[in-house]
């Protein structure tokens, strides 16, 4: 047989191969969106659950959720909300930790982790995270407050000061 006796798929197959390949796309785009819906409805229970003073209820539900969602930072950081308010401080700094890792460049991972440091009298690593998320956020009041109570509990009752004066600052002139 010669080359150009060989077989070749008909132009039919090829447009059943390429329908079908499509379909595929969009049938895998359609699962993608469904999940993103069930994630954002568990990422809602678990706000619930924080509001309602059960952390550990939350904690649950965001496993699942980060389970299905693993690069999702957001996930993280609430879950690390949930072990901190429940006294899991190495899991809420893993996660805090992880949430930085996904998001180097978001201040919330900074922040979080630096509340967690707060929850462990841990003031110098906290006092680094709060700094590290002004700079990447300076626009932002909450990195000054959290900086505040840190400057407060050293003693830094000037830098304290400053750091309040600043984020009420922020927080008058935002539209």
């Amino acid at each position: 047989m010669t080359t150009s006796q060989a077989w070749r798929p008909s132009r039919t197959l090829d447009r059943c191969l390429i329908a079908l390949l499509m379909a595929s796309v969009v049938f895998a785009a359609g699962l993608l969106k469904a999940q993103e819906g069930e994630i954002e409805d568990m990422y809602g229970q678990a706000l619930a659950a924080m509001s309602k003073g059960e952390p550990r209820q939350a904690v649950s539900i965001l496993g699942k959720a980060i389970a299905r969602a693993p690069q999702r930072a957001d996930l993280f950081l609430l879950r690390s909300r949930a072990y901190d308010a429940s006294g899991n401080y190495a899991a809420a700094l893993k996660d805090s930790t992880t949430a930085i890792e996904l998001a180097p460049q978001d201040a919330e991972g900074y922040l979080s982790r630096a509340r967690v440091h707060v929850s462990m009298d841990r003031a110098q690593l906290a006092l680094a995270d709060a700094t590290r998320a002004i700079e990447l956020a300076p626009e932002e009041p909450d990195g000054y407050y959290v900086r505040a109570d840190i400057y407060d509990s050293l003693g830094r009752k000037a830098e304290a000061q400053a750091d309040e004066q600043r984020a009420d600052q922020l927080v008058d002139s935002a539209p």
